[in-house]
């Protein structure tokens, strides 16, 4: 299904909260397939969608000509609109419908693929897709190990950088965050709290949490994301993310320095 084929199949699910999670089931069911955009093709990988309310406005478009959006968009700039698990080696190209940011990832094969990308659309909706928390199990039959720490990290500091785009073009709220990790069943989450401690195996091959609305780009994104992203550690096992407790986030420094 083609994304303008899934904006126009999600218009009429419901409210918005229901429409933003068509819109990401049905972005997820293409992915998955394999036709995501930049040719990528990974058997796992996040899946996370920003939606604002203005998506199905008709006739309703951001303004993305090349001058204007700067910088936030200058493809000499493309890590303004980062890649989930990788800060650098990131490339920008302007699309049919929108921008996108990617990269891009030799696995041994006659060409390059795309092990991960996020893309601004016309109509404001952010998609953000990638396989980089999971590299290293492209091979043989190894578990990945996948490091929580840098995944809540990055996960945050990401939706806050898309947040500040969106911000940035008067986008209006409120926005629907929706997250799916796929393909993840078997993989191993370390809270890399002591090397001796045994990382907990996701159990389920789609972990797929509920939505989450943001009432203002001013949110305290970790904070609003607390239950998808204690989801992700229940599926494997724990019984929530070990570094938010009572409205506390001990990774709040870690994430303000990477920002």
């Amino acid at each position: 299904m083609s994304y303008r084929d899934a904006v126009m199949a999600a218009k009429y699910a419901g409210g918005s909260n229901e429409q933003a999670t068509a819109l990401h089931e049905r972005r997820l069911d293409t992915i998955v397939a394999g036709d995501g955009f930049f040719d990528f093709d990974a058997r796992r990988g996040i899946v996370v969608h920003i939606v604002p309310d203005a998506v199905y406005d008709d006739g309703y478009a951001i303004d993305l000509a090349e001058h204007s959006i700067l910088p936030e968009a200058d493809p000499s700039r493309p890590t303004q609109l980062p890649v989930l698990g990788n800060h650098e080696d990131v490339r920008g190209t302007w699309t049919a419908d929108g921008f996108g940011a990617y990269v891009e990832r030799d696995r041994g094969s006659e060409h390059d693929s795309c092990a991960g990308y996020s893309h601004l659309f016309s109509n404001g909706v952010v998609e953000s897709v990638s396989a980089l928390p999971f590299d290293g199990s492209w091979e043989g039959g190894e578990p990945t190990h996948l490091d929580g720490r840098t995944l809540e990290i990055d996960l945050t500091g990401c939706v806050r950088r898309y947040l500040r785009v969106l911000a940035y073009h008067q986008q209006m709220a409120p926005i629907h965050v929706t997250l799916t990790m796929y393909g993840a069943g078997g993989e191993r989450l370390d809270p890399g709290e002591s090397v001796h401690d045994d990382p907990g195996r996701i159990g389920d091959d789609v972990l797929a949490p509920f939505p989450v609305t943001l009432a203002n780009f001013d949110a305290d994104v970790r904070a609003e994301l607390a239950d998808p992203i204690d989801a992700l550690w229940r599926g494997a096992g724990y019984p929530g993310s070990p570094f938010f407790t009572d409205g506390e986030w001990t990774l709040r420094s870690a994430y303000e320095d990477s920002r």
